[in-house]
């Protein structure tokens, strides 16, 4: 069965994002990506011709208070909806507290697990903090990013059936259901993921002057050195890293301060050597 939810007082924040209401003062943030060809048609509704059709959905938005806002940096760069969903095609959610999501995510801003950290803070928010057992959300044939979203968080297939969009045309869709074990059962692997991607070999320590290592770090993760050694190069293979407000991607060289506290943080999974010499 339906929950209708009104989320306008709604705040959850996240490492890099924090979802929270849209304002009126979100327009041209809004217009910025909606305006984008091929964006809002794979999910059904025509991308913004200008901003008058921006407010006007901005607009609703508001009124309707139902949709969150993912911002970044103080910049709106997607949304994440909740919406009923249809109980008619749905029969087994019957006794089930239910709502469908739906979600956009501005081109400028894929391939940085951006959507993963928004739909982990509205999932918890959904099943934790609202108590629902099931979460609906589906996809047009196609549109194969949102079918990979839907297949990492461990949505079961349920059915594909013809829907009418926004557009006014007949599309397929397919339709998933995402239980709250599942979504715990998503949580777990993730958590052995991530513990398996968390790894430190000693490359060469036959030198007592140098000592050279490779470690692996998944996103999110950050790593503090502390070195005796008076030298310190980190040959980063891949990944993104961020020292010293400044960002290093694969084949690129950190030359490190041994004076300061040296701290990495993992902005992408990565991999990475790092050589400690001691100079005399």
């Amino acid at each position: 069965m339906n929950i209708k939810l009104d989320v306008s007082d709604v705040t959850l924040e996240g490492d890099r994002i924090r979802l929270r209401p849209f304002k009126k003062d979100d327009l041209e943030d809004f217009y910025l990506y909606a305006k984008t060809p091929g964006l809002g048609e794979s999910a059904g509704w025509f991308h913004h011709e200008s901003i008058e059709d921006s407010k006007k959905i901005l607009d609703k938005f508001i009124r309707d208070k139902n949709i969150l806002a993912i911002e970044k940096d103080g910049q709106v760069i997607g949304s994440i909806g909740i919406h009923p969903y249809d109980e008619d095609f749905f029969e087994d959610l019957n006794d089930k507290r239910a709502v469908e999501i739906g979600f956009v995510l501005s081109q400028d801003f894929h391939r940085q697990y951006l959507m993963t950290e928004s739909l982990e803070l509205v999932l918890d928010y959904l099943f934790n903090d609202i108590g629902l057992d099931a979460v609906v959300g589906g996809h047009f044939r196609g549109n194969f990013k949102s079918k990979n979203i839907h297949k990492k968080f461990n949505y079961k297939y349920f059915s594909s059936h013809l829907v009418k969009t926004n557009m006014g045309t007949m599309e397929v869709t397919h339709e998933y259901i995402l239980s709250k074990e599942d979504y715990d059962q998503y949580l777990e692997n993730k958590k052995k993921q991530e513990k398996s991607k968390v790894n430190d070999s000693i490359i060469d320590s036959s030198n007592s002057n140098q000592m050279i290592s490779e470690k692996k770090l998944p996103q999110g993760k950050s790593l503090t050195l502390n070195s005796d050694f008076s030298n310190i190069l980190i040959f980063v293979k891949n990944g993104m890293i961020q020292y010293e407000s400044k960002l290093y991607i694969g084949g690129d060289l950190i030359i490190a301060n041994p004076n300061d506290k040296i701290n990495l943080e993992i902005l992408r999974d990565a991999s990475f050597i790092i050589v400690e010499t001691k100079i005399r």
